[in-house]
């Protein structure tokens, strides 16, 4: 349980500023820099979990916001150890589908993740055009024969400020949930 959560956002602002440099400064990865980046991601969202599991460390409001994403099915062919890093050969990227994601689903898939891989774009059509960090390609061990999930690293760092940020200032108890023997808080914020 979180007694204090902010030391636990302050370190959400923090990832939300290495992400945030990571799309401007970085074009070139190798392979400590992605460890670093999923790590990175991947403790941002087990932090936001953790906060939300607390009960009274986030607004309810904020909790239940939905963010834009893309999913792609899955074209058949079956996700495993030795090609879940070959996700064109997986997954059917011309059929995306937009798609909204709650907090509590993408906390799951990536700390679940079975596919994690940034995604890049180039500044323009030119051959040597750098590649931007843009998003992330993930998927849950559960959902990685169903959907390739996608959002964006914009997306992503908004979610780790506003989380980071997010202080109630006023908790009700609502009523007695007798299957999870607890009361059920509602968090609000009276600014």
């Amino acid at each position: 349980m979180i007694t204090e959560s902010y030391y636990w956002k302050k370190e959400l602002l923090k990832l939300a500023d290495k992400l945030s440099k990571r799309t401007k400064s970085q074009r070139n990865w190798t392979g400590t820099q992605h460890g670093t980046f999923e790590k990175e991601v991947m403790i941002g969202f087990y932090i936001i979990r953790k906060l939300i599991e607390a009960k009274t460390k986030l607004t309810n409001a904020l909790v239940a916001t939905k963010y834009k994403g893309i999913k792609y099915p899955n074209n058949g062919k079956k996700v495993t150890r030795w090609n879940n890093h070959r996700l064109d050969e997986c997954y059917d990227f011309d059929k995306p589908t937009t798609s909204k994601y709650d907090l509590i689903f993408l906390c799951n898939q990536f700390v679940h993740s079975y596919i994690f891989s940034p995604c890049f774009s180039s500044e323009n059509e030119s051959e040597n055009s750098p590649l931007t960090l843009c998003a992330i390609h993930f998927s849950s061990d559960d959902k990685r024969n169903e959907w390739l999930f996608e959002i964006s690293i914009a997306s992503v760092i908004k979610i780790f400020k506003d989380l980071g940020n997010d202080y109630p200032s006023s908790s009700q108890l609502f009523f007695y949930d007798s299957l999870k023997d607890d009361w059920k808080i509602i968090n609000g914020n009276d600014k």
